[in-house]
């Protein structure tokens, strides 16, 4: 239930005594669409009147290592509420303010991160921020807990965080994701620079999209969901490319018809290898040091969805609509970038009638699978035409696939992951379909439709973890 008095409760969470604070261990990233972050730094950076700030409310994932915070909303402190000089150096503001912003973040389930900025590389806190902090965000973490609450300061390129929760200063930033058109990731200013990769492995592709390049593959994280068709060829490709950590969901054996189209399986493998033990073997071959997540579950199982929210990009390769609509959803509320990949093959008995395929670049902002193709006549037609589970049946015919049309498409689709992740092609490539007719061979880049006003998943975009999923201190 929402305090009648929000104040009152303030008020209250203030009298009590402040937990000691701990050993910093779990760290917070913050996710937050180019549109939305441009809108912040123009206001935060600019000094001409002096310092100024905002508050970004947001949405909230738990994931098993970190928190991660989804920026929905930007509410810089109006200049009408700001009392400059009253408290010294310090930049001060209306406790009605605050008050507006815990109102609208109770009201939106989500939870309030200050913003603001000294102008200058390799940011830290100053004593007067450190001051202001513990007495507002001590208090304010125990209405908004269990969500983090804090600061965030900005740099160039780089920015800190200090977040609370119930009381406690106890979880710092990781890192700030800036998502448009590429995967812009700020470090945190105070982390501890980790070990150089070394070797040359990667050198040919590195004097081809920059030496920054990387680095940035090395710390990024993408899933592939469907390991057959596509799938396959997409695990390895992005191996070789240098993807730090891989996420490999998919809960089938490999059987005999694999063979013709699932890359890395051999007939030792029939009956009694999963796909994801494939996978994880190809990328083994390619780095044994690259980090292979095993997901041997249907999604959307618990562990499929626990995995997929810390993904940075998502590559899905399945057959059903309704296996789209879900994964669809999933990342317009963390904000994760999705790469679908789909191919739809019709023969007259004796060749190819039609063999259409498509690749599209879904980012947050942008227009998503709901807005476009994932209608509810369609989802409704698939499950009464193809109810989930029929293809368990063993009397089932599996759709048409052809192995090197699969891998046109997924070598796209690991395109436009490096594009997000590096950046190489200076937004050429961005929030596109790419369509692909296979007997021609034609590949043709199309826009994406507009964005529709009432997608029921656009409309969730940032919320984050439902609340039902929350647990609470007593």
């Amino acid at each position: 239930m929402r305090p009648r008095n929000l104040w009152r409760r303030l008020r209250r969470a203030r009298a009590q005594p402040i937990r000691r604070e701990s050993e910093r261990t779990r760290e917070v990233d913050l996710r937050i669409t180019r549109t939305l972050f441009e809108q912040v730094r123009l206001h935060v950076e600019d000094f001409s009147r002096g310092e100024e700030a905002g508050f970004l409310i947001c949405g909230h994932g738990a994931l098993h290592d970190r928190d991660v915070l989804l920026a929905r909303e930007w509410h810089p402190v109006p200049a009408s509420e700001l009392n400059r000089g009253a408290e010294g150096s310090v930049l001060a503001w209306s406790a009605s303010f605050n008050s507006e912003i815990l109102e609208r973040c109770l009201e939106l389930d989500c939870t309030p991160v200050l913003v603001h900025s000294h102008g200058t590389a390799n940011p830290r806190f100053s004593g007067d921020d450190r001051a202001r902090e513990r007495p507002l965000f001590g208090a304010i973490s125990r209405i908004t807990e269990p969500l983090p609450t804090g600061s965030l300061l900005l740099g160039s390129g780089d920015a800190i965080g200090s977040f609370w929760v119930d009381g406690a200063n106890d979880r710092r930033l990781g890192r700030l994701i800036v998502i448009g058109q590429s995967i812009e990731s700020w470090p945190a200013s105070d982390a501890t620079p980790g070990a150089p990769r070394t070797g040359t492995r990667l050198n040919r592709q590195t004097l081809a999209i920059g030496p920054a390049s990387e680095e940035k593959l090395a710390t990024a994280t993408v899933a592939v969901v469907g390991i057959s068709g596509g799938g396959s060829h997409a695990i390895g490709q992005l191996a070789h490319q240098g993807i730090g950590t891989l996420i490999a969901v998919d809960d089938d054996t490999v059987d005999e018809s694999n063979l013709g189209r699932l890359i890395g399986a051999t007939e030792a493998d029939i009956d009694t290898t999963l796909k994801v033990d494939v996978a994880e073997r190809v990328a083994a071959g390619v780095d044994s040091s690259m980090r292979v997540v095993k997901i041997p579950e249907r999604f959307p199982s618990p562990a499929s969805i626990e995995a997929l929210r810390g993904a940075d990009v998502i590559v899905s390769c399945v057959d059903r609509l309704d296996s789209r609509e879900a994964i669809n959803e999933l990342t317009r509320r963390y904000l994760i970038p999705l790469i679908d990949v789909g191919m739809s093959i019709r023969s007259n008995g004796e060749r190819l009638a039609s063999a259409d395929g498509q690749v599209i670049a879904s980012l947050p902002g942008w227009a998503c699978l709901r807005c476009w193709f994932l209608t509810d006549a369609d989802l409704a037609a698939e499950q009464r035409d193809a109810p989930a589970g029929y293809d368990r049946n063993a009397d089932a015919t599996g759709a048409a696939q052809v192995v090197s049309m699969n891998g046109v498409l997924a070598s796209e689709a690991c395109n436009c992951v490096l594009d997000l992740v590096t950046g190489y092609s200076a937004g050429r490539r961005g929030a596109l379909v790419w369509q692909y007719e296979g007997r021609s061979g034609h590949l043709e880049p199309c826009e994406l439709p507009t964005r529709r006003p009432a997608c029921p998943a656009c409309a969730q975009e940032g919320h984050g973890d439902p609340p039902s999923n929350r647990e609470r201190k007593d």
